[in-house]
């Protein structure tokens, strides 16, 4: 597992439009370039945050920004994140 690997790459994604169109197009041949375990490759498909933040080691600022540029539902990545790192809930 390489989370350099996943940083560069979500990185490359939300940068070029042209990138973001061919993985969201056939995510499986993108991800090939990129040194990803199978575990990563499927997390990324299926927008696992909570798990590419906890387990994958994604930036969080970088995270936000393939979110974005994946137009995830910003609702379901907090419930995500909260349920991933057992903080969720109102502050105090």
């Amino acid at each position: 597992m390489s989370a350099q690997a996943l940083n560069i790459m979500l990185v490359d994604l939300f940068r070029s439009e042209e990138a973001l169109t061919r993985y969201q197009q056939d995510p499986d041949v993108v991800t090939a370039s990129y040194d990803l375990t199978a575990e990563e490759r499927e997390r990324l498909k299926a927008k696992d945050m909570g798990w590419l933040y906890t387990q994958g080691g994604v930036h969080p600022y970088i995270l936000l920004q393939f979110a974005f540029a994946v137009r995830h539902d910003l609702g379901q990545y907090l419930q995500q994140l909260q349920a991933a790192t057992g903080r969720g809930g109102a502050a105090h």
